[in-house]
């Protein structure tokens, strides 16, 4: 020890290097146990912090193009329908067609027993060819003085009567045939053989199916969206797609319901679908981005606003639903941008603008954080579902 003491008396910058080297551990050792203590009060504040939060757990969605749609329940009718009628009096002498029996325009459905008519019609041509005589001898004596102007005048009358009558009959014997006006269906056949007909009786019902026709009821709201020409489809009761397009929309709305009539027609060729079938109809209208989710996720706001809660920037952010399409997977949702953070469970306790701590399904669990923060792969159910 003496020895110590005598070599630092005789080195004293050796004391200097101690004394400096004791200082450093000091200084040192008092800014690790500060930032320790500042470590734990910043965990001890933060844990304290978040316990106020409210815990919710959210999916990130992504948008996809789909297609808005107005849907409609509607009813197919035919093209066209008549019922023909008997233009002259007789017994009729042959049936050609039964009910539901397809025909070409043109065709026979019936005959009408003619031989009064043809009869007639012999007499009124003998009595036009005396007319003409009788004319041409008034002319004759006409012009030589021996008619007068009376005479000649009554037998120009007499002549024009008997042409009329001819052409009376002749239109008659042609009637005596019923032909059907279009291409059609015989629905209906209301005559037999040997029954006695009067002009004006009903003798059948014609029904043309090709284009068969959809008709809807459209809503005030809805009619501006539409337009002639515009393509639509429809599921008929079996399942089967048809496609067609927009021939008619009503320019005046029906008193009772304030709804417009819409006309679709689809081809019909085959005579496949039927007058009377209940029909889904569905109008494509602009295809916008929206999300799918289920409807369980929708909230109500403080207004009562039905709407979606979602996370941005670490707080509660409502959105007002803006309903793109519907089906049995869920309900898409237009208006929410490309990538939304969408609440799906504990939206029933938070509000618009509150601060939450959320956790991340699937990609995302086993993770809570602040609102704000960007979940690893986190997709929902509902977007993979549509992928």
């Amino acid at each position: 020890m003496s020895k110590l003491m005598h070599t630092l008396r005789l080195q004293p910058y050796w004391i200097a290097l101690v004394i400096l080297i004791l200082l450093t551990l000091w200084v040192a050792s008092g800014m690790l146990f500060a930032e320790q203590t500042d470590n734990a009060q910043a965990r001890k504040e933060a844990k304290h912090r978040d316990a106020g939060l409210v815990s919710v757990r959210a999916e990130r969605v992504h948008a996809k193009p789909i297609t808005r749609e107005i849907n409609l329940y509607g009813r197919t009718e035919p093209n066209r329908g008549v019922t023909l009628r008997s233009e002259v009096s007789g017994l009729v002498v042959k049936v050609y067609v039964t009910e539901g029996q397809r025909v070409k325009e043109g065709e026979p459905l019936i005959d009408i027993e003619t031989s009064d008519l043809i009869n007639r019609l012999k007499s009124a041509k003998s009595t036009l060819a005396q007319r003409k005589i009788e004319l041409e001898g008034a002319e004759s004596l006409g012009q030589k003085g021996y008619q007068s102007k009376v005479n000649l005048a009554q037998a120009q009358a007499n002549l024009e009567t008997a042409v009329s009558e001819v052409s009376t009959l002749d239109l008659a014997l042609s009637k005596s045939t019923l032909r059907a006006p279009f291409d059609g269906i015989v629905n209906e056949r209301h005559v037999e053989l040997g029954d006695l007909l009067k002009d004006g009786d009903e003798v059948a019902m014609l029904v043309d199916l090709d284009p068969l026709i959809i008709t809807a009821d459209v809503t005030e709201s809805d009619v501006q969206a539409l337009t002639l020409g515009q393509k639509a489809s429809g599921r008929m009761i079996s399942n089967d797609i048809v496609t067609g397009t927009i021939r008619y929309i009503s320019s005046v709305s029906d008193m009772g319901t304030n709804t417009f009539n819409v006309e679709v027609a689809i081809d019909n060729p085959d005579t496949k679908y039927l007058a009377g079938m209940s029909t889904e109809l569905s109008v494509p209208l602009k295809t916008t981005l929206a999300v799918r989710i289920t409807p369980s996720v929708m909230a109500l706001d403080e207004a009562g606003n039905l709407g979606v809660k979602t996370v941005v920037d670490e707080h509660v952010k409502f959105i007002p639903i803006d309903i793109v399409k519907s089906d049995s997977q869920g309900v898409w949702l237009g208006g929410m941008g490309e990538i939304t953070d969408v609440i799906t469970l504990g939206h029933g306790f938070v509000r618009d603008g509150d601060k939450v701590k959320v956790t991340y399904a699937e990609g995302g669990k086993g993770q809570q954080q602040a609102a704000g923060g960007t979940p690893n792969n986190a997709q929902s159910s509902a977007d993979l579902q549509a992928q």
